[in-house]
Parts: structure tokens; sequence; C-alpha cells
């Protein structure tokens, strides 16, 4: 009886190792990223996401080999760091710096390791990744010899998705485009505008979409990008809906809520909104973790006070106004100016007219915003 295939030749396993290490001395895929691989990062970064970050970086220690790095597990630990820098309040070492650390490493290494097997589908992926968070991790201090391979990153990234069909996490970095290039410098993020496609609001989201759709490790990253984007674009809707689906996953991070609640202002539902932010603001006076973001603490009160306001309920108003201001004592958003204006309003009604009068003037004395100063003028000249 005549057999067929291939192993039925005693040295077809020779032949057949073989043609393994000449496939991969020809520069086939040298990387993997297991099932487990995958599962501890999406689960390192679900931890990182609940502010759980020590526990997130024991997962991504898990991921080393023989106690040394991986280029997956220094990749997680970049990650985990670029939200440590903005969700943790007391960093040893400082989270940006330790990050920044990490994926410098990873892609002077993975670089070289990529020229041995330019077409590894996961090195494309991991490295790709890594450079645009790593653009993200140095906003403001990113030189001028790091946009090649910025640039570099979102190549890395396009390849690995045009030619594999399972790298659908390759989407994320690609939507972080457009974050990373807000980080960058104003010279370096005008460089890019005429190359990087992912830099439109609409490519962003388009890659967001993939990535919270088909990602195998980068869902909860990507919509939680997927939420800011949406309330930039001005997408109200998807937002609150968004942030409802992402709330209870997250009920001790308050970025969430606080995003829901700014959009649900910004369709001037307010009741809808100072429901949702007083039950955050409540959340906050319990747990003060929950949003360390001087901004997001910031932002919180303000919209708060501004749905308050305009449901008519201006001594809790106030009380909220109050805590804005307290949480932009540098004055370096001009919504402090407006929240100190509202304030000067509260104490006119309750005809404390020398406070008010002060506010005012302190006003008069600062910057303009819009029509700030003629509306100040008008309430000087009306008090007794």
């Amino acid at each position: 009886m005549r057999r067929f295939g291939f192993f039925y030749n005693p040295y077809s396993a020779l032949i057949w190792g073989l043609l393994l290490l000449t496939s991969s001395a020809q520069g086939m895929e040298a990387t993997t990223l297991t099932p487990s691989q995958t599962e501890a990062i999406g689960s390192a970064l679900h931890q990182t996401l609940a502010l759980q970050f020590k526990q997130a970086l024991a997962t991504a220690d898990n991921l080393e080999e023989d106690q040394k790095p991986t280029f997956v597990s220094q990749l997680t630990r970049g990650m985990i760091a670029y939200f440590q820098a903005r969700w943790q309040t007391r960093q040893e070492p400082p989270a940006r710096q330790e990050g920044h650390k990490v994926l410098t490493e990873l892609l002077e290494k993975g670089q070289s390791e990529l020229k041995r097997s330019p077409e590894d589908r996961w090195l494309l992926l991991i490295l790709g990744t890594a450079a645009i968070i790593d653009a993200m991790l140095q906003q403001e201090e990113t030189p001028l010899q790091s946009l090649p391979l910025f640039n570099q990153g979102q190549i890395w990234l396009q390849q690995a998705l045009v030619q594999y069909e399972d790298t659908a996490d390759a989407h994320l970095g690609l939507g972080l485009l457009y974050f990373a290039n807000t980080a960058l410098p104003g010279p370096l993020s005008r460089l890019l505008q005429s190359s990087a496609e992912g830099m439109s609001a609409s490519m962003a989201i388009h890659h967001l979409q993939r990535a919270s759709e088909k990602g195998q490790f980068s869902r909860e990253v990507a919509q939680t990008f997927l939420l800011h984007i949406y309330e930039l674009e001005h997408r109200y809707e998807e937002a609150i809906e968004l942030g409802r689906q992402l709330q209870p996953v997250f009920p001790d991070n308050g970025y969430y809520a606080l995003r829901t609640g700014s959009a649900q202002c910004a369709l001037s539902r307010y009741t809808d909104c100072a429901a949702t932010l007083s039950a955050l603001a409540d959340h906050y006076a319990r747990s003060r973790k929950i949003l360390v973001h001087r901004p997001d603490r910031f932002d919180l009160f303000y919209t708060w006070a501004v749905a308050l306001t305009e449901l008519g309920l201006h001594n809790s108003a106030f009380r909220a106004y109050r805590k804005a201001i307290n949480h932009d004592p540098r004055v370096t958003q001009d919504k402090t100016l407006w929240a100190k204006f509202h304030v000067a309003r509260h104490y006119e009604r309750q005809q404390q007219y020398k406070t008010a009068r002060q506010f005012y003037q302190t006003l008069m004395r600062g910057r303009n915003v819009d029509d700030l100063h003629q509306r100040v003028t008008r309430r000087l000249r009306s008090l007794p």
C-alpha cells in the first residue's frame, strides 16, 4: 500500500528541522504572545484601570522569565506607568521616569531583535505600542531625536495590522496617536500632522473602536481613551453610554463617572449631571484616591456647580464653586475665573456687598476671558 505524507520518510524530521532553522534565519517569526501572556497583560491593565497598581505590577512580574524582563513584561510596565503618573499620588520612583526607562530599554533591544526577524508580528505590535506610549509618557519633554522613532512606531503597528488578522491590539496604538500628538511639544506636533493619518479624531475613534471590539488585551484601555475622545469631539450620547458601561466595571475609579457627568452637563441634562456628580462627590469624600489628578477634581466640582446653578440650587452651587477654586490655586484654568465670578454673585445675593466687591475687583486685575470683565464691570456698577 502506497503511503503519502511528509513524515513517512525517515529523514523527514531532520529535513523539517533544517527548514525551520532556515526560515528563522530568514526573518520568520521568533516572538510569540501566548494566550496566558495575553490574559496576564489584560489582567494587569484591568487592575491598573481599577487603581490597583501594586497588584498590576505584581501581575507584570509574572510575565518575566527567570526573573528577567521580557518585551511583554516591559510593555505592560510602561502602560501601567502611564496611568500611575496620572492616577497615583505617591510614586517611588516617579512612574513617568520609570516607564520611560523601561520602554527605552525595550525599544533598543527590540529593534535589534526585529532586524533578525523583520516579519515578527508580535514584535511589531509590541514595539509600535511601546513607541506611542513612550511619547505620551514624556509629554512636553519629548526630544526632537524621538520623532523618527515615534513615526516608526506607527509604521510598525500598520505592518502588524495589515499583514496579520490576529493583531487587532495594534488598533490601540494607532488610536493613541491622537493623544500622543497632543502630548508632543508644538513644533514636533506640527511636523507630524502631514504624515500621521491616525492623528485625526475620526481615525482615532475608528481604531479605538476596533481595539475595544476585537483586542485581546487592549479592550478596556481602548474604551477608556474612547470615552475621552467622544467627549472631546462632542459625541456626548456615545460618551454617556460608554461611561455608564464602564462605571460598574471600575467602581473605585472616579474618572468614568466624571466623564459621564461632564457629557450630561454638555447636553444640558443638568438633573442627570447633578445626580451623577453628587454621587461621585460623596464617594470622593469617603475615598480621595478615586480622583487624585487635580484637574479631574477641579472638573468634578466645577461641572457639578454649573449643573446646580442651572437647577437654581445656588447655596449648593456656591459650596461646589469654592471647592473647585481650591483645586486650582494658581488659577491656571479660565473656568476658575468664572467660578470666582459665581462666588461673587452668591455674596451679592446674600447682600454681602463688601466681599462681593473684593472678588470683582480681584477679577478685574486678572486676565480677561470672553466677556468676563464686561460682566464684572456691570456688577460693580450695580452694587450699592
